[in-house]
């Protein structure tokens, strides 16, 4: 694929970029709310489809673009989009989702946090002490960490009131309709292969040309593309007075990123991966200072709640980040 655009002008290669990463995320919205009006009909739970579809759903662009990096054999495409996508929800989005209106943590996002900051200092400290290698046996550990979490999370909410609720809500759909969600869930994966594809190919070829690396590169522009989605909901969330639930989602969408796409990515890439000098030095330690800092603002005795001066906090780290990334190639 990286070949099809070695001599195409540099003006054009940056349209198909960006054409590619708004119709990922289209495609991806079409696949998620189609799989759940099919899981819907057959009676599953808000709560299940909440933990699953949803969730998987909301960290699919991030997983198909690095399935597509593997392919490719750009591991650092694969590290710099997942990483980039956790550090860009929880300081960029998350940010502004507080300056409209202050969030409430629950216990269940509280633990999110607690997992995804252990997470992140597992990796960064594996890769430290290993010659800047991780090790594949903490793709294996990630992937199968992932359906025990997925299982958590409806098992602590799936009350039997709950259950009977939800089969009141069930909705019945015709055969045709269903077969025609079936067929749209298909349609959409494949695009969402075909879109992600030409957006790894973009990328390389532009990284050799500017002379910036695939992981920069997927750590910032590409992150903050897969991840501007979230930005309106996370928004309207907060203006709602729904601020807790908006926090849940980020938080949950960048524990998928840490199990589900960057688990993926250690265990199935073609050759272990090496963390670039820059990871190591500055985006795993500015993840880490992220979530600790979160860390500390849910725990204070004095609120349980994330406010307006957290979300300043957040969005001069997010600058920083992006500053960093822009002075060094």
């Amino acid at each position: 694929m990286e070949q099809l655009f070695m001599n195409t002008p540099f003006i054009i290669i940056i349209f198909i970029f960006l054409l590619s990463l708004f119709i990922l995320s289209k495609s991806t919205d079409y696949l998620t709310d189609s799989a759940i009006l099919i899981s819907k009909s057959l009676g599953i739970s808000d709560i299940i489809i909440g933990a699953t579809v949803v969730s998987l759903g909301t960290s699919l662009p991030e997983f198909a673009t690095t399935i597509s990096a593997l392919i490719s054999g750009s591991n650092d495409l694969a590290l710099g989009n997942s990483l980039g996508s956790i550090i860009t929800n929880t300081s960029l989005i998350l940010s502004l989702g507080i300056l409209y209106g202050s969030i409430p943590v629950s216990k269940k996002s509280e633990s999110n946090v607690v997992i995804t900051f252990l997470g992140l200092i597992g990796l960064y400290l594996a890769s430290l002490f290993n010659n800047s290698l991780i090790p594949r046996v903490l793709g294996y550990t990630l992937l199968i960490a992932l359906p025990l979490y997925l299982l958590q999370s409806f098992n602590n909410n799936n009350s039997t009131e709950t259950i009977e609720q939800n089969k009141s809500l069930k909705e019945k759909l015709s055969f045709d309709k269903l077969l025609m969600l079936f067929i749209k869930v298909i349609i959409s994966g494949l695009i969402v292969a075909l879109s992600s594809s030409f957006l790894v190919a973009t990328v390389q070829v532009s990284a050799s040309r500017v002379g910036i690396s695939e992981a920069i590169i997927s750590a910032t522009v590409v992150a903050l593309g897969t991840s501007l989605p979230e930005l309106s909901t996370v928004i309207s969330s907060a203006k709602k007075g729904y601020g807790g639930l908006a926090f849940g989602n980020l938080v949950g969408a960048s524990l998928m990123n840490l199990l589900f796409v960057l688990g993926t990515a250690i265990t199935f890439s073609k050759t272990p991966i090496t963390v670039p000098k820059s990871f190591l030095i500055f985006h795993f330690p500015i993840a880490m200072v992220i979530f600790l800092y979160l860390l500390f603002s849910i725990y204070n005795p004095k609120k349980h709640v994330l406010t307006k001066k957290d979300g300043a906090f957040l969005i001069i780290i997010y600058i920083l980040y992006i500053s960093y990334n822009l002075l060094t190639k």
